[in-house]
């Protein structure tokens, strides 16, 4: 660098995806809303996206199998589209459901319109990413805003997005043990499920809007303008 020349000094910053909380929000009446979706009136817990090996579907399904004969009434849904070539490893699911006998408790539903994904989140009362990796990972933030707490793994910026304790659970990636634990515990006590779902809620309305997302966006640019 000559004499006189600005240092150049570049920081790197990190602004997190924001989610629209006018169209992600609560249900008024949880149950009347699962009713309108054909789905049972009791506790839901989901598990939204690609269904394959690095998303984790089987752990999930794994989870479920142990989970649900200790809680019933409890019924788990798994929504998203296998691709082709991952269609073996989405059949190798739904046999081992049907030969645990869960079939009625553990629904595969066909993948849905983005614009319609909103209406699934707010039949649920517990979400589950079980990703065994992730580049970033929306659907806590999208669960959160529906008053969903989150059960996830600790990849992508998902430990950044659920507050252990708070909003969800934290665990590790493919460990099935840990995941129906997690669950199970978090089944066991209802208050603390709605407590989290409030919780959830006004954790995404506190930083994780899309407005909040597009107002970070815009200090960034004008600092780079100004020369910051």
């Amino acid at each position: 660098m000559r004499a006189g020349e600005p240092s150049c000094h570049v920081e790197a910053r990190s602004i997190i995806h924001g989610i629209d909380t006018g169209t992600f929000h609560p249900p008024r009446d949880r149950r009347a809303h699962r009713r309108s979706l054909g789905l049972s009136e009791n506790v839901t817990i989901g598990c939204f996206g690609r269904i394959r090996h690095q998303k984790g579907t089987d752990v999930f399904v794994d989870a479920m199998l142990a989970v649900l004969p200790r809680h019933a009434g409890v019924t788990a849904l798994v929504m998203g589209r296998a691709a082709h070539k991952h269609g073996p490893f989405l059949q190798d699911l739904r046999e081992k459901v049907a030969q645990a006998g869960l079939r009625d408790r553990i629904l595969f539903l066909p993948e849905v319109p983005v614009a319609e994904m909103p209406r699934w989140y707010q039949a649920l009362d517990l979400l589950v990413a079980p990703q065994r990796w992730e580049g970033f990972g929306l659907t806590p933030l999208e669960a959160m805003a529906c008053g969903v707490p989150a059960i996830a793994t600790t990849v992508g910026a998902f430990d950044e997005l659920v507050v252990e304790g708070e909003t969800g659970l934290l665990i590790p990636p493919g460990d099935v043990e840990r995941m129906r634990a997690a669950v199970d515990a978090t089944l066991a006590s209802p208050a603390t499920l709605q407590q989290w779902s409030t919780t959830a809620r006004r954790h995404v309305e506190k930083g994780f809007r899309i407005e909040d997302e597009a107002a970070a966006l815009n200090t960034l640019y004008r600092e780079l303008l100004d020369g910051g």
